[in-house]
């Protein structure tokens, strides 16, 4: 009796189609937990970008603003870092005591297309930053 068990255990192979349903729904519920913590990460990843030169242009204006008390001349292209493949840097208004803006866009056809990130800086040495279209 256990031989007969033995050899018709032998002559099974592969898996029934539960088992393969079930391999399918485990891998399913897998990704479906994986993928919004990948695509946050991809996100914080393009808005450090951003968020890096656009501290340097932070950092040119807050040192032209110490130096003659005035946001004037702070927007100058060498003071305008590279575009990078994400991301298109541009100064906007600078002048006077108020307050300089100085903003990041997302080039056309790169991950980060339509958004724009914002940073103000203000004559007290804070700054605001806002992002939209992610």
């Amino acid at each position: 009796m256990l031989e007969r068990i033995w050899k018709a255990r032998r002559d099974e192979r592969g898996f029934t189609l539960i088992e393969l349903i079930m391999v399918l729904v485990i891998l399913g519920i897998l990704l479906a937990l994986a993928l919004p913590a990948y695509l946050g990460t991809r996100r914080k990843a393009y808005l450090a970008e951003a968020d890096q030169n656009l501290q340097e242009m932070r950092t040119h204006a807050w040192l032209r603003y110490t130096e003659v008390g005035s946001f004037d001349g702070a927007a100058t292209p060498a003071s305008t870092p590279a575009s990078t493949a994400n991301w298109t840097f541009a100064w906007g208004a600078c002048t006077g005591t108020a307050s300089c803006i100085m903003s990041a866009t997302g080039n056309t056809g790169s991950p980060v297309a339509g958004a724009t990130v914002t940073l103000t800086l203000f004559n007290t040495g804070s700054a605001s930053v806002t992002s939209s279209g992610f």
